[in-house]
């Protein structure tokens, strides 16, 4: 008897130590997810220490308060805006490139103005309509995707490989990078673009004294970029509710 109680306390132990253990690994999995939106929306901010560790027993009794009182969705009266953003420079340094766009998407599309929608889910549905490569995906292919989302407007941007060129004289060493981005606004209502173009632009550096980077060099041509992009939402993207889809 005396056996098969102190088993049963093993076992407890053991069930208890691994039940906190995954709550632990649950909790860090939903506080390190960042999506798209609040990756624009933090863009501009500055950056931040790591702040001190909450106790565990803290965090959970956090994740059960939520549990029992779900917050109920608001709808929201502003136009909605999904941004499906491609990063397909490959680089070393993607995320300053992600962060040199997303900081004039976010100046372009201010919190009090628009809501931001992640878009990618719906690059999942353009994928299995047969677009893996979304840059070639058409407007109606576009309208299909997120047909009875109940989203007003579309913003796709793509970055695409850098084209980097060494050049050399006998005083300097630099570089030329070429950035291309593909760029579309769609209004999801009346199945029309807003925009539609691609933006190239070249940045080069070059210095007597050693070898130019390409991440400075890369990062100033996008920086021309992000300009013409805030340029063309801030002129262009409706700041109210798209009109009532029309036949196209």
């Amino acid at each position: 008897m005396l056996r098969k109680t102190i088993l049963g306390i093993s076992l407890a132990t053991m069930l208890g130590v691994n039940g906190i253990a995954f709550a632990s690994t649950e909790i860090h999995e939903n506080t390190t997810q960042v999506n798209l939106v609040e990756r624009i929306r933090n863009a501009d901010a500055p950056e931040q220490q790591p702040q001190a560790r909450e106790s565990l027993q803290k965090r959970i009794d956090a994740i059960m308060r939520k549990e029992k009182t779900p917050a109920k969705p608001v709808e929201s009266t502003l136009p909605k805006v999904a941004i499906i953003y491609v990063n397909n420079a490959k680089s070393t340094y993607d995320e300053a490139v992600d962060k040199e766009i997303f900081k004039y998407l976010n100046q372009a599309l201010p919190k009090n103005t628009y809501e931001l929608i992640d878009g990618s889910p719906y690059v999942e549905i353009l994928n299995k309509l047969g677009y893996m490569d979304i840059s070639s995906a058409e407007r109606a292919d576009f309208l299909d995707a997120f047909q009875d989302s109940g989203i007003d407007y579309c913003i796709y941007l793509e970055i695409q490989p850098f084209i980097i060129r060494d050049k050399v004289t006998f005083f300097t060493i630099g570089k030329d990078i070429t950035t291309a981005v593909p760029f579309r606004i769609i209004n999801l209502g009346t199945g029309k673009y807003i925009y539609n173009g691609k933006y190239t632009e070249k940045a080069s550096d070059s210095s007597m004294i050693g070898d130019i980077g390409n991440k400075s060099v890369a990062l100033k041509a996008l920086d021309s970029v992000g300009e013409k992009i805030f340029a063309e939402i801030t002129v262009r993207l409706p700041k109210t509710k798209a009109d009532t889809r029309k036949a196209l």
